[in-house]
């Protein structure tokens, strides 16, 4: 029994520090997935020094945490070494319009403080321009003058204050067969302009790999902004999402080192997989700021003579294996070099704080 529990220990380690340092040997299913974000979730606290996820019993107010996000990316900056005079971070601001699709169907009362209203799907499709080390500075939803107009021309006589919400659509949950829907942002019906904040949705879809952001935006009346050539409140232009972000030139370099590293269709050979990590799925929402969500690399993959060796000692560990018929053991595909990744989190004083993580990310596989 003891060697038995002994076994069971060992395996356990093993599998922890296979997950922490990004290394797996066969593609994921569901259980092995969720075996890997225990071994993840462990790993992180374990550096932290926390036992467990700290209690929240006060929350910051928005311009705390939108003060200490700008020292996030700061901090991730000077991580990165973007100090140099040559590295100038470039911000570029982003127009994007929408697929848009109106559902003719009263809206339920998803939140309280929506009353009944009209909704309208909003698909925004990814372009090259969006990678995952961009930094998302703003992200607002802007309602032209026109249709402002126009909601408040049709709207009733009601003393109530009329809102306008706008939720993300989670396509990976479901209630009741339907997409949950999570309320981003709420504005009241009464100036000439109106703006809502969409920054955490698509500072999610920035750092994922998913092609689409689904949005689905509840206003007081029924109105004709799509793009259907009957439309009479607004063109193509009446509803646009304003991004902005901020790159540096060195992130660039280390991206399109990066994308030669992702495995191939069918590739077996040693490369770069990819897990998106989502600190809302896994529960920590409350106490882990940003980032939202990271994309957790790890090496898979054979290693046959001469392919990606590190080091002389690599390829002669090839030989002995190939010489001794497998009795030694082959080159493993291992982590080359890591990104580093800026933890913005309460901590058991419940303070927010920073902490780096500078071997979390794998940036480069090789066979060692």
């Amino acid at each position: 029994m003891q060697i038995s529990a002994r076994k069971v220990t060992y395996a356990a380690f093993c599998l922890t520090m296979l997950s922490i340092t990004g290394v797996h040997l066969r593609p994921l299913d569901e259980q092995e997935e969720m075996v890997q974000l225990e071994a993840v979730k462990k790993g992180i606290l374990d550096r932290l020094g926390f036992h467990k996820p700290p209690i929240i019993r006060e929350k910051m107010d928005n311009n705390e945490i939108r003060k200490m996000h700008q020292l996030y990316h700061e901090k991730l900056r000077e991580l990165r070494g973007n100090t140099s005079k040559e590295d100038i971070p470039q911000r570029t601001v982003h127009l994007l319009t929408p697929k848009l699709e109106y559902t003719a169907r009263m809206a339920k009362k998803c939140d309280t403080r929506e009353r009944s209203g009209h909704r309208y799907n909003l698909v925004f499709s990814r372009t090259q321009i969006f990678h995952q080390e961009l930094n998302i500075m703003r992200a607002e939803l802007k309602l032209c003058k026109d249709i402002l107009t126009a909601l408040r021309s049709t709207g009733t006589n009601s003393t109530s204050q009329t809102m306008v919400n706008i939720y993300k659509v989670d396509e990976s949950k479901r209630r009741h067969g339907k997409h949950e829907h999570k309320l981003l942002d709420s504005k009241p019906l009464d100036k000439d302009s109106l703006t809502l904040n969409v920054e955490s949705a698509v500072q999610q879809w920035v750092a994922s790999s998913e092609k689409c952001l689904r949005l689905q935006l509840v206003i007081p009346h029924a109105l004709s902004i799509g793009n259907d050539g009957n439309q009479q409140n607004g063109g193509d232009d009446a509803l646009v999402l304003e991004v902005e972000t901020e790159e540096h030139s060195k992130v660039r370099k280390i991206r399109s080192l990066s994308d030669e590293e992702e495995c191939k269709k069918s590739e077996k050979k040693c490369c770069r997989k990819s897990l998106v990590v989502s600190f809302e799925q896994i529960g920590w929402k409350d106490w882990v700021i940003a980032p939202e969500t990271y994309t957790m690399h790890f090496c898979d993959g054979t290693c046959p003579q001469n392919y990606k060796p590190a080091s002389m000692h690599a390829q002669i560990k090839y030989r002995m294996h190939h010489i001794s018929n497998g009795n030694t053991p082959a080159p493993c595909c291992v982590p080359a070099s890591y990104e580093p990744m800026v933890l913005m989190h309460f901590n058991t004083e419940g303070k927010l704080t920073f902490t780096p993580f500078e071997d979390m990310i794998v940036r480069k596989c090789y066979c060692a």
